[in-house]
C-alpha cells in the first residue's frame, strides 16, 4: 500500500469525524461536588465557538431594565443572551459556560439566579457556571452582568 493512499484514507476519517453536529457534554465527575444548578465541566466536539460579551440589563434602546431589582435585571440579561444566541442560529441548548458577576452578592441572590437560569435551561442541561461577587460594574445601577460561551454547527 502506498503512503499517499494511507494519508488520504486517514484524512477521510478525520473529515468524517469532524463533519457532525457539535456536541456539548456537561459533566459532574465523581470526586467533585455534584451540583444541581450547574455542571462542573463542559467538553465540546466540532462546531463553531461563540463568545458572548457580558450582557447587562439594558434593552435594545440602552434603557436600564429593573433599576434596583436584581431579579428583573437577571431576566433581562437572559433575554439579551437569547437574542445574541438567536443571531447566530443558536439557543440555550448550545451554551457550554456562563460567567456571572453580581454587585454585592448575597446568599439569597444565588438561589434567585438559579431560579431564573432554570427558566432558560431544562433540568439536566445546566452549563458550567462561575458566579462572582463584585463591588461594582462599569455603569452605575447595573447589578448583574453575564457572559456566555456557546458552540453551534458550522
Amino acid at each position: 500500500m502506498r503512503w499517499s493512499t494511507v494519508v488520504l484514507g486517514l484524512l477521510g476519517l478525520c473529515v468524517q469525524a469532524f463533519a457532525g453536529e457539535p456536541e456539548i457534554k456537561l459533566l459532574n465527575p465523581p470526586g467533585l461536588f455534584q451540583p444541581s444548578t450547574f455542571s462542573q465541566l463542559a467538553t465540546v466536539s466540532d462546531g463553531k465557538l461563540v463568545l458572548i460579551s457580558g450582557q447587562t440589563a439594558r434593552d435594545a434602546q440602552s434603557n436600564l431594565v429593573g433599576k434596583g431589582d436584581l431579579r428583573a435585571q437577571t431576566v433581562q440579561v437572559f433575554e439579551n443572551i437569547k437574542v445574541a444566541l438567536q443571531s447566530v442560529g443558536a439557543d440555550f441548548d448550545d451554551v457550554a459556560k456562563l460567567t456571572t458577576f453580581v454587585v454585592n452578592l448575597k446568599p439569597a441572590d444565588r438561589t434567585m439566579i438559579a431560579e431564573v437560569i432554570a427558566r432558560y435551561f431544562p433540568p439536566g442541561r445546566r452549563p458550567a457556571h462561575t458566579l462572582v461577587g463584585i463591588d461594582a460594574l462599569a455603569v452605575e445601577d447595573l447589578l448583574i452582568e453575564i457572559e456566555a460561551i456557546a458552540v453551534v454547527a458550522d
